[in-house]
């Protein structure tokens, strides 16, 4: 815990002297039993670390399209290529209290993924972290929007094969891990960097067909440019930050709307949802959620039973969810996964955006609102 709180290396520091004499020995027991019982409480208030450079950074790499779907793999005819642009900086506030020592920043991604006839070129804006894993090993998350070249259309010759995505603009996503370039670099070998990568495009199922493109590449990443960060007169590149105290847990109730489109992809349904979550976890950054939902459809009534983990942030709270309805609507409809952004607004009011899916087919988003009871809100950190 007190790796997390920023204070490790003092405290490793304190008993590597203390050995010295009894008294100091004393007093270093003393110290570490004072920290330690007061670290997993977060009533330590601030930490200090460095301020780091920002750092523009651009790849270029090689892949493939992955063929998920039996269709897909007619339709490929080479490799996929991509070039990157990069901006990243350390993050502050509530991030920094990370022992995972995040960076945050925007891509703009250039994708040829492989099948020219079908689908073409692939562009993406895509806002990230990368959390450090051990040295400059990193793990990325990402999300934004993307552009799809070649898309399908029922009045071309070709319209039984482009079946991958039904329109131009869709989301985007992106994970994967690699070595990052060092933002403070002194060695030339430390401007460089290898990063393995998946990126994924599809719709959400607003429009169909929606089978979605996962393209795996390898680049090679070099820094290009470092933006000294802004410091005041009163500093010397210095920042102290509040540490955030445990989030809110408890009871959610929340209730949305969405709109699917089923097959024939001439028609369309609109869905409405409710349902109840409880939410724990205690002081971690990743919480647990347990709950249910009813589901109504044009004629059809539904309800299920969900749990899983929730991404703690400021302001966001992103939950990843497995469940399984109490009855079947249809074959393929035994079970599902929902990704829910939590964005909180004002006390107890959180806004909500999920995707229901059933494996690798994307059924409907919802967009929503949620209260929790009490009105308590999260917890933020000292200005």
């Amino acid at each position: 815990m007190a790796s997390v709180c920023g204070i490790g290396p003092k405290l490793s520091g304190t008993f590597g002297l203390v050995t010295r004499s009894t008294v100091q020995l004393k007093r270093g027991l003393i110290l570490g039993a004072f920290l330690l019982g007061f670290g997993p409480a977060h009533r330590l208030q601030a930490q200090t670390f460095k301020a780091e450079p920002a750092l523009w950074s651009a790849g270029v790499g090689a892949g493939f399209l992955v063929p998920h779907r039996s269709v897909i793999r007619g339709l490929i005819d080479g490799h996929a290529r991509r070039l990157e642009l990069t901006w990243s900086k350390k993050a502050a506030g509530y991030w920094a209290a990370s022992r995972h020592h995040p960076h945050w920043g925007l891509s703009l991604l250039a994708t040829e993924v492989g099948a020219s006839g079908h689908i073409g070129t692939q562009i993406t804006a895509l806002s990230h972290v990368d959390l450090t894993l051990r040295g400059r090993w990193s793990f990325r998350l990402g999300g934004g929007l993307g552009w799809t070249e070649k898309v399908w259309n029922p009045g071309t010759s070709q319209s039984r094969e482009r079946v991958v995505i039904g329109s131009a603009i869709n989301g985007a996503a992106q994970i994967g891990m690699g070595i990052m370039p060092d933002a403070q670099a002194t060695g030339w070998h430390r401007n460089l960097g290898v990063q393995l990568r998946l990126d994924h495009q599809s719709n959400a199922s607003f429009k169909q067909p929606n089978l979605g493109t996962n393209v795996v590449s390898l680049s090679l990443v070099a820094s290009l440019l470092r933006t000294a960060p802004l410091r005041s007169a009163a500093d010397s590149g210095f920042v102290t930050l509040a540490v955030l105290p445990a989030p809110t847990k408890g009871s959610y109730l929340f209730l949305g709307m969405g709109r699917r489109q089923p097959a024939p992809l001439e028609d369309q349904e609109n869905v409405l949802e409710c349902g109840y979550e409880y939410r724990f976890g205690g002081r971690s950054r990743i919480g647990y959620v347990a709950g249910g939902l009813l589901m109504a459809r044009p004629q059809n009534l539904g309800s299920s039973l969900h749990a899983g983990f929730q991404l703690r942030f400021t302001r966001v709270h992103i939950d990843l969810l497995h469940g399984r309805y109490l009855h079947r609507w249809q074959p393929e409809e035994n079970q599902y996964n929902r990704v829910v952004l939590n964005v909180h607004l004002s006390k107890g009011w959180w806004s909500r955006l999920v995707l229901h899916t059933h494996g690798f087919r994307a059924h409907h988003p919802t967009l929503g609102i949620a209260w929790v009871p009490g009105n308590r809100s999260p917890l933020y950190p000292l200005n």
